[in-house]
């Protein structure tokens, strides 16, 4: 399987996820022994369960099958992207809306360099973020680094 096979996969798995209203973050392959482990990491507003990735893989599995997508054995696996990936696209922050997060930005923001908080809101160009010290709009040029944060 190369890299031009998991077009077709992602057009017939993206139904199956935005009825469960998830989304596809990532679709990779790769060979292990005479099978091919077929990865996708899918997310959704809130975050994706154990119990949510379990029956995603069940029901894309049996679709697969049924459509015949793929032409050698294969091992599917569906996850979440899981707490530490980094939030690097706005759409990865629509994500995460809601959610505690942690990140570093550039100098030029003239506050602190680390800042954890709340993610309140996203702009075209910019993320509102609850601190303890106030609400604060950053621009998302001037993220450097950001993560989902542990809520204990």
């Amino acid at each position: 399987m190369d890299d031009g096979q998991l077009e077709p996969i992602k057009r017939f798995v993206e139904p199956i996820l935005s009825e469960a209203q998830a989304e596809l973050v990532e679709l990779s392959w790769h060979r292990q022994g005479r099978q091919v482990v077929i990865r996708l990491l899918v997310d959704r507003v809130g975050g994706v369960t154990i119990q949510a990735c379990a029956r995603l893989n069940q029901r894309i599995g049996q679709a697969l099958d049924a459509a015949e997508c793929v032409a050698e054995p294969y091992t599917l696996e569906v996850s979440s992207p899981g707490l530490d990936r980094p939030l690097t696209t706005r759409r990865d922050f629509e994500r995460a809306l809601g959610e505690p997060i942690e990140m570093t930005m550039t100098a030029s923001v003239g506050g602190p360099q680390r800042l954890s908080g709340t993610l309140l809101a996203v702009q075209p160009e910019a993320i509102v973020v609850v601190t303890d010290a106030g609400t604060v709009t950053i621009p998302l040029a001037h993220v450097r680094s950001a993560v989902k944060a542990m809520a204990w």
